[in-house]
């Protein structure tokens, strides 16, 4: 399989001229990469959106202790946005037909993968202190916050809630990834499989 009749496979989309050199690509093509793109743009956006709300409970809420799990979300929302934004950068920065299309690929498909992964992971420890933060600030709308939690049942439930929540989260994150890049991964895995498949034969 040559770089021409692989770019078809991979956009299924006909080449309105040859291959020679590199090729930018287009923006409303069809082909894996590029949905990989856009659901970068898409989490980036939620992101953001997130990012703006904790900033508003951060910036209305009375409480101190509120107030500081609010700030907490806030920098974690920041790490993720920085993440998310370097793995769409990687991708766009690659996501060009030259040459090297296989090599390229394959650094897609595995920067993508890292990340994912990485940021599943970070989330096992985020989720227990999301989950403080809206259970805080729940208590907080009516109540002392601070002087319900020295208070024993209000103790039992944040720890229920955490118990309950946290591998709800998780693996919710993973349906989530599954449905948004799980797709375009397995379609990017299955076109470098057969030009390294190609280059054997």
């Amino acid at each position: 399989m040559d770089l021409q009749e692989a770019w078809k496979k991979l956009d299924r989309e006909k080449l309105s001229k040859p291959v020679n050199g590199p090729i930018e690509i287009d923006k409303a093509s069809k082909h894996p990469v590029q949905k990989l793109i856009n659901t970068f743009r898409i989490t980036l956006g939620f992101v953001i959106l997130f990012e703006a709300a904790f900033i508003y409970l951060l910036m209305t809420s009375p409480q101190l202790v509120v107030k500081f799990f609010m700030a907490l979300m806030v920098i974690t929302y920041i790490f993720f946005f920085v993440l998310n934004y370097s793995a769409l950068q990687k991708i766009e920065r690659h996501f060009i037909l030259d040459a090297n299309f296989k090599d390229s690929l394959e650094l897609i498909y595995t920067s993508t993968k890292t990340s994912l992964t990485f940021q599943r992971r970070a989330s096992i420890v985020i989720y227990p202190f999301a989950c403080t933060a809206g259970y805080l600030l729940g208590l907080s709308i009516e109540k002392d916050a601070v002087e319900m939690m020295h208070k024993g049942p209000a103790i039992v439930a944040l720890g229920v809630s955490i118990i309950i929540l946290t591998p709800a989260s998780y693996y919710l994150s993973l349906w989530l990834e599954k449905v948004s890049y799980g797709k375009y991964l397995m379609q990017l895995e299955t076109l470098i499989a057969e030009l390294n498949h190609s280059e054997l034969t």
